[in-house]
């Protein structure tokens, strides 16, 4: 872990996170210089006003408390937040504090994953070390550091510093922080607080959302979709994948045949080594038929597949979770769309790109 390069501040840090945090936070910031920091100031009514000293991060918000700061991993798309401190170490909490603070940023690495950089006012409802937050269910001030979404399965760096001036009391001039923050996906084995590292069947795999899957497992598991389908496959030697499912309506092919119920099942075109059983679920409200969406947007029939009345769904054989359409009548393969816009089509796994750029 990077440390503070003053000495006093490391021990300050050292006493005020609790050991969990600290040790979770990978890395946290560098200050150059305390000098050219306004510590203590005060105002004409005689209020203690404390200087931005230092700040103390990256933290998250919990997932299930949009209130509550936690030191999960940071994932594409997220804002990382530092919690801005005076010289003891202090949560700032006093608006004059940050009046008129400026922040300049300059991008070593991973320049294109930020998508913005601000300070902000932000409520925790959890404390937070000996010294840092002590009062909860109140208002801290922190410097938010945006990241934009990305398709990558890799994790990347964003290293740069920012500078802080601010002209008013409690003046700032020129305080660098250095900041080194590695960015992952969401849903990734790359998160330690969640468990998508393969070792035998992965259920409840909700839609709209990428999983980066890495297997260490040598024989058949069960991916289980929130929607009630499955494939099962051997995973023996399969590479880290990027699997996404949704059922969204695609208007596109809807449009040509207007007369049909239809429901829609949308892979990413995650690839597997070998062959596996995919079950499609689909209520047997009537007479029911299958049909693959290709990339063009036409549709195709799906081979060898098989309506199982008890299950209420379509099995089939297949290496490659595609976008599949289900349909209450039989469809004219034939028909074409007449219309000038662009067809809807689920994306396929992407190549990962370079460390810090946006797939």
């Amino acid at each position: 872990m990077k440390k503070f390069v003053s000495t006093v501040m490391a021990g300050a840090m050292v006493m005020s996170m609790a050991a969990t945090a600290l040790a979770a936070q990978q890395p946290g910031w560098v200050r150059t210089s305390a000098t050219n920091v306004e510590t203590d100031y005060t105002d004409k009514s005689g209020n203690h006003i404390p200087g931005v000293y230092d700040a103390y991060g990256p933290f998250a918000y919990d997932v299930n408390d949009d209130k509550a700061l936690t030191v999960d991993a940071i994932e594409y798309g997220d804002t990382a937040y530092y919690v801005l401190a005076d010289h003891n170490g202090r949560g700032i909490t006093d608006s004059d504090s940050v009046d008129g603070l400026k922040i300049k940023s300059k991008w070593e690495e991973g320049e294109k994953l930020v998508k913005g950089v601000s300070v902000t006012k932000k409520k925790v409802t959890n404390t937070i070390g000996e010294s840092l937050i002590t009062e909860a269910n109140k208002y801290y001030y922190m410097i938010a550091l945006t990241t934009e979404s990305s398709t990558s399965t890799s994790d990347a760096d964003i290293i740069g510093t920012m500078t802080l001036n601010k002209t008013k009391s409690p003046k700032v001039k020129d305080l660098d922080l250095d900041i080194s923050l590695n960015v992952n996906w969401a849903n990734s084995y790359l998160d330690s607080g969640k468990d998508f590292v393969v070792q035998g069947d992965l259920d409840e795999i909700e839609a709209e959302k990428y999983y980066s899957l890495k297997f260490d497992y040598d024989d058949e598991v069960e991916l289980g979709f929130e929607d009630g389908s499955t494939f099962t496959v051997d995973v023996s030697g399969q590479g880290k994948t990027l699997l996404y499912f949704d059922t969204k309506f695609n208007s596109n092919v809807a449009a040509r045949y207007p007369l049909a119920d239809l429901n829609f099942w949308n892979g990413n075109g995650a690839k597997f080594n070998r062959t596996g059983e995919f079950f499609l679920s689909a209520e047997d409200d009537a007479t029911l038929f299958l049909y693959e969406i290709k990339d063009d947007g036409t549709l195709a029939e799906v081979a060898g597949a098989e309506y199982d009345d008890s299950d209420e769904g379509f099995y089939f054989r297949t290496r490659t979770l595609g976008s599949y359409v289900v349909s209450d009548m039989e469809l004219d393969l034939g028909a074409s769309d007449n219309t000038n816009e662009d067809v809807v089509v689920t994306p396929v796994e992407p190549t990962n790109p370079s460390t810090g750029a946006i797939a």
